[in-house]
């Protein structure tokens, strides 16, 4: 068995997608677009080419993304958190200063109890995202 979140970005989805996938390094693994004359119920009418669901894979960790079932309305996420544990303090301040660009960084990369170096950020889709490396 294997959990696959599906993220939802109505109306910056492509956008979204490029993003994570150039900040991440990751792979596009398909793009299913919807197309005129079979668009799925969850999109409205004139949504030609907008993401019923994409897969993006990084590392050993597969997301998926999609328009969602209610186009119009803005990202919502509230109740978790992305985590990324990466190899590298480098790595992991890379990863934090490219997601914070439009964002906010919350917690710049320091130690903690559980990691060697730690940050947060949510980033400019309002996701929120923590970056840890190394263990204590």
């Amino acid at each position: 068995m294997q959990a696959i979140p599906t993220i939802y970005f109505p109306g910056l989805c492509a956008e979204a997608l490029s993003f994570y996938r150039d900040v991440l390094h990751a792979d596009v693994l398909f793009q299913l677009t919807a197309i005129p004359d079979a668009q799925p119920r969850f999109l409205e009418p004139g949504s030609p080419g907008k993401i019923i669901r994409a897969g993006l894979r990084f590392g050993e960790s597969t997301i998926y993304f999609s328009e969602g079932h209610h186009p119009g309305q803005a990202p919502a996420f509230a109740g978790f958190s992305m985590n990324l544990h990466v190899d590298s303090a480098d790595e992991a301040a890379r990863i934090l200063q490219a997601l914070g660009e439009g964002g906010d960084v919350r917690i710049p990369l320091r130690p903690t109890a559980w990691a060697d170096a730690f940050g947060a950020v949510i980033d400019r889709y309002g996701l929120h995202w923590m970056i840890e490396t190394g263990t204590r």
